[in-house]
């Protein structure tokens, strides 16, 4: 990288086009529901922009994966469970999804929480082996604010979003101390705080 540009960071014309190039994936990857969606948040055209700035500043990393045709993510679980045969997005679809992506978890001795806790709502299934990066999934449409909210609050944890049998899209967060707290200890606050 130039020498300029890492003293003074990179031009905002260069930043802005990476910010807008993610924005753009994510609202083509990322399935909205739009069940009990929050006024102002989940139709805010700013909340895929939010995300984009978790990837571009280093926060968040966001991969997706797609089966190649004739194959599936799930060790070819979605043909026993008869996913193909079921409506896309419907109830029956969901479960069976869901269904799916137990076994698959369960067949590497994962434990498999349904419906666990998050900083905003619930994932669908939570993923977790000692030794290993707790997994939140969502199957089928998700908030987009509830997975910025999330995708801010969560530290050292994955999100995957399988919006259908093909694909999944998966966010890790890291964890990242916030800059306020790293002033508070530069200048000494903490020392002189009273506890009541």
């Amino acid at each position: 990288m130039n020498r300029k540009f890492m003293e003074t960071g990179l031009p905002w014309h260069i930043v802005e086009a990476a910010i807008n190039r993610e924005s753009q994936w994510l609202q083509g990857v990322i399935e909205q529901t739009f069940i009990d969606k929050v006024p102002g948040c989940d139709e805010c055209r700013y909340t895929f922009r939010k995300i984009a700035l978790l990837i571009i500043t280093g926060r968040i990393e966001a991969k997706e994966f797609i089966a190649r045709e004739g194959h599936d993510l799930w060790n070819r679980l979605t043909r026993k469970h008869g996913v193909r045969k079921s409506s896309h997005h419907g109830g029956d679809w969901h479960r069976r999804m869901m269904d799916v992506i137990t076994e698959y978890f369960e067949n590497q001795e994962f434990e498999v929480i349904v419906e666990p806790f998050l900083s905003k709502g619930r994932a669908d299934l939570g993923i977790y082996k000692e030794g290993y990066t707790d997994l939140f999934i969502e199957v089928g449409t998700t908030s987009a604010y509830k997975l910025w909210w999330n995708l801010q609050t969560l530290a050292k944890a994955k999100i995957l979003l399988v919006p259908d049998n093909r694909r999944a899209i998966e966010f890790t967060c890291r964890y990242v101390q916030p800059s306020s707290f790293r002033s508070y200890k530069k200048t000494g606050l903490t020392q002189n705080a009273t506890t009541y």
